[in-house]
């Protein structure tokens, strides 16, 4: 953590000059993205006047042709926001973290964790982190996991996309050796269906369903294993306690998985995190402590897990 005695003052001493500059800078954007959208509205309604079989679908290429021109011109703004803010936010958090605007959790990474059965074929991300908290190793960035099925030839053919995730991908080493895989999943079915749904459990091809002996962990959590032995050794009863810590602190679906002795973390989540904004003023003090407090918490993931806290052999 940096050697600031708040981060109010790190605020005003740090970042305020630069979001004052940006915010000036946000303004002209603002302006620029009103004429667009006012021209663009303009045209859609002069056009609406012609009766075409064409009309409709070129008041939609209008509208489109917009909203790419809005996002190319506030594109430069974002990235001014990302590398004078958060690019500050991150190192104030600790030193040791490498931020990247544009860079991504590889989908390798994302495939490896096989939290998601459906195949990835459509992936991005953005604002990725990276660096060594105390002992342990841990990158994580958003990401937007999808499934793409093509249908029809020619003119008539279509593109289709299944969401598969949407939020917070963690990786971190892990504090103890293993060869296994341990999946722990959110306990939708049981916690819908009641018995019969944890009857289902059993059936899946996930692994070997693993009851475990915690009763507020299961009730959050389903736990499948290829190694029922190794799964206990991983899932402590003081870790079970803290993944529903932490599951309860970030108040939405979150996956686990434990292989190759790293662990995987999906948080799911709608927000656009680390962000700026058109038609606010960015000089906001709780706005900008918004983006601190996600931060403090997905670092805090180390802490949450006890991950330096390192087990016989592993260094």
């Amino acid at each position: 953590m940096s050697a600031y005695a708040s981060f109010k003052e790190f605020y005003d001493t740090k970042l305020l000059p630069d979001l004052k500059i940006l915010d000036k800078e946000r303004k002209q954007v603002d302006r620029r993205v009103l004429l667009i959208g006012l021209i663009a509205l303009i045209l859609i309604v002069i056009v609406g006047r012609f009766r075409g079989s064409g009309t409709f679908y070129f008041q939609i290429l209008l509208g489109v042709f917009a909203v790419i021109i809005i996002s190319v011109t506030s594109k430069k703004h974002r990235l001014n926001f990302k590398n004078k803010i958060v690019l500050k936010i991150a190192a104030f958090v600790d030193e040791n973290l490498v931020y990247s605007p544009g860079g991504s959790v590889s989908r390798e990474e994302f495939t490896r964790s096989a939290i998601f059965q459906k195949s990835c074929n459509n992936f991005s991300g953005e604002d990725h982190f990276k660096g060594k908290l105390g002992k342990t190793a841990i990158e994580f960035s958003e990401v937007v996991a999808r499934h793409e099925t093509t249908s029809g030839t020619g003119s008539n053919r279509k593109k289709q996309y299944t969401m598969i995730f949407k939020g917070l991908f963690f990786v971190a080493d892990f504090n103890k050796h293993f060869v296994g895989h341990t999946l722990v999943l959110p306990d939708t079915a049981e916690r819908i269906l009641g018995k019969f749904g944890q009857n289902l459990q059993a059936f899946s091809s996930r692994g070997e369903l693993i009851k475990l002996e915690d009763p507020e962990f299961e009730k959050e959590f389903c736990v499948y294993s290829n190694d029922q032995v190794e799964t206990r050794y991983i899932l402590s009863p003081s870790l079970m306690q803290r993944i529903v810590e932490f599951k309860r602190k970030w108040n939405t679906k979150v996956y686990l998985s434990f292989r190759d002795s790293k662990v995987y973390i999906a948080i799911k989540m709608e927000k656009n995190l680390f962000e700026t904004r058109l038609f606010k003023s960015i000089v906001d003090y709780n706005f900008i402590e918004e983006n601190i407090r996600f931060l403090i918490l997905l670092t805090g993931i180390v802490e949450d897990l006890n991950l330096n806290t390192r087990i016989w052999t592993k260094e």
